[in-house]
């Protein structure tokens, strides 16, 4: 009948967000093993994920937050089919420098830089590159970007295809942005990416 039915889409998403939670959970604790800080919840976690900062920060980042988004609450079908596939789910790492970055990198999945650029200020001094193995282009800016452009590859290297976004920015607040979709991420990797996040923040500081 439609009561029953109804009754079992309403358990299964009780179960789902069950599973979200305790989904959370976990990457607290791995988080936990990564870092050498304190996670501190500012946020969750519960169905829709959590926000942790870590203090002290890894070196070397002022402050350093991860956000874990879950499927959203409005999206009924990415709740029931996200404890199979985690399609829904985000890792998004967001992290200040202590100074501006004299190196600077952005990269979307499938977005053109100059599109993601569009008309900022300074957008002329942004220098298009592309990384043949990914088949995807990326900008740079500042008067040394090897080393930046060396992490940026590493990351590619390792992570992909979980990466789906890689910023460092002077003009944002923070100015690195880091994005993963964790359907394609193996989460006994997150002391080698936080390793490799350090990595981006020394790139973006070096003249």
């Amino acid at each position: 009948s439609l009561v029953a039915l109804a009754l079992l889409l309403v358990l299964a998403l009780l179960a789902a967000r069950l599973q979200a939670r305790r989904r959370g959970q976990s990457i607290i604790a791995g988080l936990g093993e990564s870092v050498r800080g304190r996670v501190t919840l500012l946020r969750g976690p519960d169905a829709g994920g959590f926000v942790a900062s870590v203090q002290p920060p890894p070196e070397p980042f002022l402050h350093f937050v991860v956000d874990f988004r879950a499927a959203e609450a409005y999206n009924l079908p990415g709740q029931l089919l996200n404890p199979f596939t985690h399609g829904a789910e985000r890792l998004i790492f967001v992290a200040k420098l202590p100074t501006r970055p004299a190196a600077e990198i952005i990269w979307q999945e499938g977005q053109i830089p100059a599109r993601a650029l569009g008309q900022r200020e300074r957008s002329l001094l942004w220098v298009q590159r592309r990384l043949d193995f990914i088949n995807a282009e990326y900008a740079v800016r500042g008067t040394n970007t090897g080393a930046i452009e060396h992490v940026f590859l590493d990351l590619q290297t390792r992570f992909r295809p979980a990466l789906f976004k890689i910023s460092v920015q002077s003009d944002a607040d923070p100015e690195c942005t880091v994005v993963l979709r964790l359907a394609h991420f193996n989460l006994k990797e997150l002391p080698a990416l936080v390793t490799s996040l350090r990595g981006l923040g020394r790139a973006a500081l070096r003249n």
